[in-house]
């Protein structure tokens, strides 16, 4: 077996062993390396570093202040790099037909599925999960407290209070995994899966809702309470998705309803804040274009494509002056390419792509809780997320936008 093989060997059997074990991958790439070398480095560190049983981390810190396996850190937004890996893999899928790349995705996806299960809730689903059976450091230090005890999975513990980006990544990622890289079985689990939890927003009158029963901090899609602009888009795109994946008539007639009702398809078009500058999200940003990219090539009504069309052209506006240091940045510039079928890859848009960067280590200084309640500084290396990166450059090739000799 040749040494680059046996590598790659020992870290995919390390991402799929759920025994404690240590942080793998210490390698970086150079940022004079060639793209394609990057993102197979960066792809490697994310693999040996931040899965956590297919979940992806979204930042790890190492021990001292972490532990020897991939669950300390802030997790309230693990369901970002999850669905960013899931589509990344998929569309890796859908490229190279290795099966490989498959069995990673459908790793990922089951790490989905497991988080509606650690929850005990049909359709609910939690931010993230460890498997611990005693509340650990970060549970209080990091932003979001809703920390469970799963009663379902005994020995692991949950973090609730979904939000509507996190809704947005599941509609995305779990539709891109059907669309391009799922098997029939998986394809079956996967619609079951946005069944149920697409299904129970629906029943609780367009409220993600918590376990308590009460509607979540920002889970608010409700036709019958104020809401923004862009959780209209969000809603109608993930009753498009829905309705496309599961063949069930309920999820059209509620994409219709809201529409012809109280008229979604109007209030969805000013999604992209433009003015005063200084409102702009570029967070924001993201989950509108994740909508936009699933929703726009689903429907065929163009009354309907007009108006998300004007939509995609508000966020143009802001697009094509915006600089790429947000990591989904230069993704944005690809999805309108593939959604207008414009060429706008200019030469610095081509050179954005090509010098894409995944993440520094740093040293951070942590107040860790201590049994006797006093807090000890511990200093540990922390390590970003690298998995919008990956997509954005398995998306480019799926595409034809990113040669491979890059």
């Amino acid at each position: 077996m040749k040494k680059s093989v046996f590598i790659i060997v020992l870290i995919l059997s390390g991402c799929f062993n759920t025994e404690i074990w240590g942080q793998k991958v210490n390698v970086f790439p150079k940022k004079t390396d060639p793209l394609h070398k990057k993102v197979d480095m960066f792809d490697r560190l994310m693999l040996g570093n931040h899965w956590n049983e297919g979940a992806i981390m979204q930042r790890v810190i190492f021990p001292p202040a972490g532990l020897n396996r991939p669950i300390i850190g802030p997790q309230a937004d693990c369901l970002d790099p999850t669905s960013e890996l899931l589509a990344a893999y998929s569309h890796k899928y859908a490229i190279t037909k290795d099966e490989k790349d498959r069995e990673i995705a459908n790793q990922i996806f089951e790490a989905i599925l497991k988080l509606e299960k650690v929850t005990g809730v049909s359709g609910l689903v939690a931010r993230s999960f460890n498997q611990t059976d005693k509340p650990l450091w970060h549970e209080e230090t990091f932003w979001y407290h809703e920390w469970h005890q799963s009663s379902s999975m005994p020995g692991y513990r949950w973090l609730g209070d979904l939000s509507a980006d996190k809704f947005t990544s599941i509609f995305y990622g779990v539709g891109t995994f059907w669309e391009l890289c799922a098997d029939e079985n998986y394809k079956t689990q996967a619609a079951g899966l946005l069944d149920r939890f697409i299904g129970r927003v629906v029943d609780d009158n367009f409220k993600l809702t918590d376990l308590d029963g009460k509607m979540t901090l920002w889970g608010n899609f409700c036709p019958d309470l104020p809401h923004q602009e862009l959780n209209s888009l969000e809603m109608l795109a993930a009753l498009k998705v829905t309705h496309h994946i599961t063949g069930k008539e309920r999820y059209n007639a509620a994409y219709h309803m809201l529409i012809d009702r109280y008229n979604y398809d109007d209030h969805q078009i000013n999604s992209k804040i433009l003015f005063p500058e200084e409102w702009r999200n570029v967070g924001d940003d993201y989950h509108a274009a994740r909508s936009l990219y699933m929703i726009m090539r689903y429907e065929k009504d163009p009354s309907l494509l007009l108006k998300y069309k004007m939509n995609l052209n508000r966020h143009w506006y802001d697009w094509k002056d915006m600089e790429f240091d947000f990591e989904s940045s230069i993704w944005f510039i690809m999805v309108y390419q593939v959604l207008t079928d414009e060429n706008i890859m200019t030469e610095e848009r081509q050179l954005a792509i090509k010098n894409m960067w995944g993440f520094e280590r740093k040293t951070k200084e942590y107040n860790v809780p201590q049994k006797d309640g006093t807090f000890k500084k511990i200093k540990s290396e922390e390590e970003g997320t690298a998995a919008a990166m990956i997509r954005n450059y398995w998306f480019g090739r799926y595409y034809g936008l990113i040669d491979a000799k890059w």
